[in-house]
């Protein structure tokens, strides 16, 4: 092998082969140029991204003409929340929207984990009272001793009647630290005390119904929230512990959320290798599968209504299609579209349509709807007390369940 010196021609000398100022002229040349380079391939880059697309540029333009030359002051925030909001409008899709800030805090507090409250579900009556529908595991309202179908007639001195919205009572709850609630149970007043508290945003309530020695689990899940598999998971766990042999899952009035949590949920029931949906984006076709070990052999009734909607949809048929559950109730809502969010620099967000989502038997729901196995509506005497034993949808559940 050749000395590498006589390849490139360089001679043995104890003297260094450039001077000092040959050395800084040679590294800032060599800086210049890759700095020139670097420019190019930027500037390359950028036209790629821009200057091939004229409608973007167009709308760059019109935004600095306005900012710039509009013969009054204007908010720029608010011009371009309006041009976000037109691009959205044109779209003509009732779930591709641009959220203000009232609408992106509901949802954000909806969607969340974190929740600072009592912990209870409230419900308007026909009559035009407010009741307490559900108490949440492990919260001051369940400590304090608040109970389902508790009629609520005072808050923190306020009173709460026919005029009363429901909004109107959870703003009163909002507004301090300490609740005081006076309700009517069987006739009787009494008054409770919490104490507001952070917490985990409950979306689940659970509950055993027994007879004859056979015991069927009931979850109820009103969102998808980030927590919410945690939540039906422990349930189910405790539930499977108190020695069920069959559940109610009760979605309705369940309008959706994550999807991913839609998907951890039906994992914990479908087998390996079973499929939950797939997707249809822009340009492909894809499918989710269970990934899982943890699956269940129970027997599965769903509740669903006309307000089970999108991710209740989707969980709701992959427990159908693909695990043999049985649906109960009234034909769903029929939102069978994926959204995407995004925020904005000022803290609002964006939400589009991103992909329709099929269930395991590749059938569309969207603007259709779920189907159930089994009809059941709810009655005016449910309307009017709306209490388990006049609930006829969850009452054919129990009756196939205890039955079967």
């Amino acid at each position: 092998m050749k000395d590498i010196r006589k390849i490139f021609n360089i001679k043995d000398s104890n003297k260094s082969l450039f001077t000092f100022g040959e050395l800084v002229f040679i590294t800032i040349s060599f800086t210049i140029i890759c700095c020139f380079l670097t420019g190019i391939i930027i500037y390359n880059g950028c036209n790629q991204s821009f200057g091939k697309d004229p409608a973007r540029d167009d709308i760059l333009d019109t935004y600095d003409k306005i900012k710039n030359s509009y013969y009054q002051s204007i908010d720029s925030n608010e011009v371009a929340d309006a041009a976000i909001e037109g691009m959205l409008t044109f779209l003509n899709e009732k779930y591709s929207v641009y959220m203000d800030s009232n609408d992106t805090d509901d949802l954000q507090s909806r969607l969340s984990g974190n929740y600072e409250g009592i912990g209870i579900g409230v419900l308007k009556r026909s009559d035009g009272h407010i009741i307490v529908r559900f108490v949440y595991d492990n919260t001051p309202a369940l400590k304090a001793g608040l109970k389902s179908n508790d009629e609520i007639i005072e808050v923190n001195g306020k009173v709460i009647d026919e005029e009363t919205e429901v909004t109107d009572l959870l703003a009163i709850i909002e507004d301090s630290n300490e609740v005081e609630m006076t309700v009517l149970r069987n006739g009787k007043e009494h008054i409770f005390r919490m104490q507001k508290v952070l917490m985990n945003n409950p979306v689940t309530v659970s509950k055993t119904f027994e007879e004859e020695g056979m015991k069927v689990g009931y979850i109820y899940l009103s969102a998808f929230s980030n927590d919410a598999f945690n939540q039906v998971k422990k349930s189910l766990e405790q539930l499977e512990s108190d020695g069920i042999t069959s559940l109610i899952l009760d979605l309705r009035s369940n309008s959706g959320g994550y999807l991913n949590a839609a998907t951890d949920i039906a994992n914990m029931f479908l087998r390996e290798g079973d499929v939950i949906y797939s997707l249809e984006k822009k340009d492909k076709r894809e499918y989710v599968y269970d990934t899982t070990d943890e699956h269940r052999k129970m027997d599965i009734v769903i509740l669903i209504d006309e307000n089970t909607a999108s991710a209740s949809e989707l969980l709701a048929s992959a427990l159908h299609d693909s695990y043999g559950a049985l649906i109960v109730g009234h034909q769903s809502y029929g939102k069978g579209r994926v959204q995407e969010l995004s925020t904005l620099s000022d803290d609002t967000m964006i939400k589009f349509t991103t992909a329709k989502w099929f269930t395991p038997l590749g059938d569309s729901i969207d603007t259709i709807g779920i189907t159930p196995d089994i009809t059941a509506h709810l009655t005016e005497k449910y309307l009017n007390a709306p209490e388990d034993v006049n609930d006829d949808q969850l009452q054919m559940a129990l009756n196939i369940l205890f039955n079967r």
